[in-house]
């Protein structure tokens, strides 16, 4: 285990030296977004051997909490101000139309309030009442400090990145201000497919630490425990087969819930801004990169770790939330159905199962970006 957490802190340290300039760095860089769940979990499992762990343990809880509270904090602020406020390099309020700053003074203090109370409610778990009532729904122990400071942290994820979107309206990635600051640096994207394959390799290495080996178990139970299995023909067409299906399926649902938002009057994910950032990946090299590293990253650590311990609609929220940032409502519900979709995957056959069907499904929708049709 030490050697382990060593190597990440290396790999982080080293990453932000070397910066993204090469391919060592981007490929140590990489490893910096798990870093501090990597720590989280090493240290939750070491508390229940050595209980004095325990403080640590909650500190890095806290802060990675609070790390997120801040990301959505900063990246819904970015949403809010005028994009000549930001991009100009001119931060005097008084180069923008008073009423409009005004606006985004209150629309700051609503998305501060509402990142406050997320917060807040992810730290709900860590009362014994609430984890009892969910005990008695899901298979974990409530009285296990390991389950209980994953269930925080799955709050945390699932609520937190909820926010930008539901006091703005906007997802902040596809916000005026968040292209016009990609289309100021033309570097932006420099890198992309290297460091989707190189975060698939860092997330598979965190998904063995997080569900205990090293500490609680050996490497056979920690693939059982991920749901990890050699997939024979049969699994392998029906994978495949799935991942098909799903496109058909969710291209009708797609369609039917854009019809349903239209309707009402809501908006819609601007599914043109969202291509700009497929660009990168529209090579056959990086439709490849990008569909086995979505399709096994998300399966392995949403599904692998979390479902078995937190059931099926639970991870599904949790992996809808995680898009919050570059889908608006109606593509965060489409996601949270494919997670029910491949949370009942999962269940009933396994997550390399789960995984294949994923990337088979992304494949499809990249395949279909690069000959020209929209299919996001």
């Amino acid at each position: 285990m030490a050697a382990v957490l060593l190597l990440f802190i290396v790999a982080t340290v080293a990453g932000g030296l070397l910066g993204g300039g090469t391919e060592i760095g981007l490929f140590l860089g990489s490893a910096a977004t798990l870093t501090p769940f990597v720590f989280l979990a090493a240290a939750a499992y070491l508390s229940l051997i050595h209980p004095a762990l325990k403080y640590p343990a909650y500190l890095i809880l806290l802060a990675v909490v609070l790390g997120l509270a801040v990301l959505s904090f900063a990246l819904g602020v970015v949403t809010i101000l005028p994009p000549e406020f930001l991009l100009t390099g001119n931060p005097d309020p008084a180069a923008v139309d008073e009423r409009v700053t005004s606006q985004a003074a209150i629309e700051i203090f609503l998305l501060f309030c509402a990142c406050t109370g997320a917060l807040a409610l992810s730290f709900t778990p860590l009362l014994r009442a609430v984890r009892i009532r969910l005990a008695s729904r899901l298979d974990f122990s409530p009285y296990n400090r390991v389950h209980t400071i994953a269930l925080v942290t799955v709050f945390a994820l699932t609520l937190i990145p909820l926010v930008p979107v539901a006091v703005t309206g906007v997802p902040p990635y596809l916000s005026e201000t968040f292209t016009g600051i990609i289309d100021a640096d033309t570097t932006f994207f420099e890198g992309a497919v290297s460091v989707d394959i190189y975060t698939l390799f860092w997330t598979i290495v965190a998904s063995f630490v997080i569900v205990g080996l090293f500490t609680t178990r050996k490497l056979p139970e920690s693939l059982e425990r991920l749901g990890l299995t050699r997939p024979g023909a049969r699994e392998l067409l029906l994978a495949v087969g799935f991942g098909l299906a799903l496109v058909g399926l969710f291209s009708l649902l797609d369609l039917a819930i854009g019809s349903v938002w239209e309707a009402l009057g809501w908006p819609l994910t601007d599914t043109e801004a969202f291509e700009r950032f497929l660009v990168p990946y529209l090579t056959p090299v990086g439709i490849l990169v990008a569909s086995i590293s979505a399709g096994f990253g998300e399966e392995i650590s949403i599904r692998g770790i979390l479902q078995p311990r937190f059931g099926i609609i639970l991870p599904a929220m949790l992996f809808a939330a995680l898009h919050a940032f570059q889908y608006n409502w109606d593509g965060i519900i489409s996601v949270f159905i494919a997670g029910l979709v491949f949370g009942v995957i999962r269940s009933r056959y396994s997550t390399t199962v789960c995984a294949i069907t994923h990337t088979t499904y992304d494949f499809v929708l990249f395949l279909a970006l690069l000959l020209g049709f929209s299919v996001i």
